[in-house]
């Protein structure tokens, strides 16, 4: 291998310590941590709902944010958000109250969104062309180790008869260390082209796209808030449901997108990207119709072994119909997301109060995929190369 290949994959591992640090531990070490904050808090599961939402707002703020951020600040921003990603973190573990944790959960949403937005774009402009849709793929595969990390943690801190507290502590402090291994990435290249020469974006299969990915981030984020919770409600006698099926979303995660890139190889991004929707679609709404330890560790493999390929895959698709404004388009992709992934909980909690049941909630959330999936219908004839 190239000196200059060496140097890219360095970035490309990176990347994927810093969505660890934003996602898999700053985002969603709140999911398997959910169970543990319920039992030894006031906190329930409608209320639980709520934090996350909160959280997704500040995802979609910071997706705005982000959007505005100038080229030539966009690794300033980055360092920023990664700070207040491992600060909040380590926050979450020095209160048992809604207000301080709604507070944190919305700084960390803010800037989860920053580090996925103007992180994705320093890392993935630093690749060279031939490597950049493989090395992306080890990029946005540091999303299912980071929910890997976080639910082996929940369970080793469990089994030592430890408090949701240090779980935050344990994995705060692991994004502390973990920033040390992330000053390879670099600024962006100043853009040299002349105007005449961008290729205009395709503002029609932009806006297709964009609709798709909204009602994935509604459709998947039931069973990335609650599925933990899910568990023990299904299976209270069995203390590792929860551990077994967030664990298999992160160990799902980690190889799926490149098993997805292969796949959008052969068939092309979109055809991948319709199935991986509608594979989520089933394994969101498995515990719903397959009750059990069965249909949990099912729904947790398909889900996980989807929702980032659905990121990837996205995110590809929207660079590639924005080239000359990757930025701009990412962030827009990642705002609509977050509007999705707001208002799922919230409906999720609403639906549980009147029905008592989460089986309504996951339905509908794999509706929302299924529609996901049919609106990138009209894109067949767009190129994405």
């Amino acid at each position: 291998m190239a000196q200059h290949d060496k140097d890219a994959l360095r970035i490309a591992l990176a990347g994927a310590f810093s969505l660890v640090i934003a996602l898999g531990i700053g985002r969603f070490l709140f999911t398997p941590a959910l169970p543990d904050m319920i039992a030894d808090t006031p906190l329930t599961a409608v209320t639980g709902g709520y934090l996350a939402a909160i959280n997704y707002g500040g995802y979609l703020l910071g997706a705005m944010l982000a959007m505005a951020v100038p080229a030539h600040r966009a690794r300033t921003a980055f360092w920023s958000a990664l700070w207040i990603s491992v600060i909040t973190s380590l926050l979450m573990a020095l209160s048992s109250t809604f207000i301080p944790w709604a507070i944190n959960r919305f700084l960390a949403g803010i800037a989860s969104a920053i580090i996925m937005v103007n992180g994705s774009a320093l890392v993935l402009g630093a690749l060279p062309n031939h490597l950049r849709a493989r090395l992306g793929n080890i990029h946005y595969a540091g999303i299912g180790l980071g929910i890997s990390i976080a639910a082996l943690t929940v369970a080793l801190i469990e089994r030592l008869q430890g408090s949701y507290p240090l779980m935050w502590f344990a994995c705060g402090s692991l994004a502390l260390l973990l920033m040390a291994f992330l000053r390879v990435i670099p600024a962006l290249p100043h853009a040299r082209e002349h105007a005449h020469t961008r290729v205009p974006v395709n503002r029609k299969a932009m806006g297709f796209l964009i609709a798709s990915y909204s009602l994935a981030g509604f459709g998947y984020i039931t069973s990335t808030t609650y599925l933990p919770v899910i568990a023990k409600q299904q299976l209270p006698n069995l203390d590792n449901a929860a551990f077994y099926t967030w664990l298999a979303v992160g160990l799902a995660a980690v190889p799926a997108n490149l098993l997805w890139g292969k796949l959008a190889s052969r068939t092309g991004e979109r055809n991948a990207l319709m199935m991986a929707l509608v594979v989520q679609a089933m394994g969101v709404s498995a515990p719903a119709w397959l009750p059990g330890l069965t249909g949990l560790v099912a729904s947790g493999l398909l889900v996980g072994g989807t929702f980032t390929a659905v990121v990837a895959l996205s995110m590809y698709c929207g660079r590639q119909l924005a080239p000359h404004a990757a930025s701009m388009a990412l962030g827009a992709l990642t705002a609509c997301y977050g509007v999705g992934q707001i208002l799922g909980p919230v409906v999720t909690a609403r639906m549980l109060e009147s029905s008592g049941s989460f089986a309504p909630g996951l339905l509908g959330a794999a509706a929302a995929l299924v529609g996901a999936a049919l609106l990138l219908l009209p894109l067949a004839k767009v190129r994405f190369q």
